[in-house]
């Protein structure tokens, strides 16, 4: 993969020309999340309009968003930083494991679909109508089920909240672990905000 230097002008005179980021105050969005969702875009990674619709929601500039409640990291080196998740079609497998627990063996969620389709069915086999049932509640009825609890997840828009407005950071994964995230964190405050580091 070929490596450029973009400049802050040429990251705002991309999101200037996306429409993902319209309507979004881009002096409180980083360099780094520029860059993040530039190089998603052109490595078609993501969908990256899902992304800045969640930042959208946290502006107040979109009344729903399908994924959890933005919340607090809790444990050090992260403490202090809020988490939004944003989620893409292919987080689909891993919201339906955590519906039906599947990590741990199965849950509540997987024992009420397992008993609604043998006391639905009627013919005492498995038939196209246990089949259809089970097809469709362990895939599409799981997701639906998610969105209207709000519960659909992915990974993680990473802010800091300051005078009562939202300074995006970066883009995380679950997995990549605290200390490469607040690393990122801490370049977003070196380029942008540094005014943001001293803040508690």
């Amino acid at each position: 993969m070929n490596k450029i230097s973009l400049s802050r002008e040429d990251l705002e005179e991309f999101a200037a020309n996306d429409l993902g980021f319209y309507g979004l105050d881009i002096s409180r969005i980083s360099s780094i999340f520029i860059a993040q969702v530039m190089q998603m875009q052109a490595n078609k990674v993501i969908n990256t309009h899902q992304i800045l619709d969640e930042v959208k929601f946290l502006e107040g500039l979109k009344e729903v968003s399908s994924t959890q409640t933005a919340s607090a990291f809790n444990r050090e080196p992260l403490k202090g930083l809020m988490k939004k998740h944003f989620t893409d079609a292919r987080f689909i497998m891993k919201n339906l494991g955590a519906h039906f627990g599947y990590e741990f063996g199965g849950n509540e969620n997987l024992k009420e679909v397992i008993n609604k389709a043998f006391a639905n069915n009627k013919s005492g086999y498995i038939d196209d109508e246990f089949i259809k049932f089970m097809a469709h509640e362990s895939t599409v009825g799981a997701f639906q089920k998610r969105v209207e609890k709000k519960k659909v997840s992915g990974e993680w828009i990473v802010f800091k909240k300051y005078n009562g407005e939202n300074y995006y950071l970066t883009l995380a994964a679950h997995d990549e672990g605290d200390e490469n995230i607040y690393s990122r964190a801490c370049d977003a405050y070196d380029l942008d905000f540094e005014f943001l580091r001293k803040s508690n």
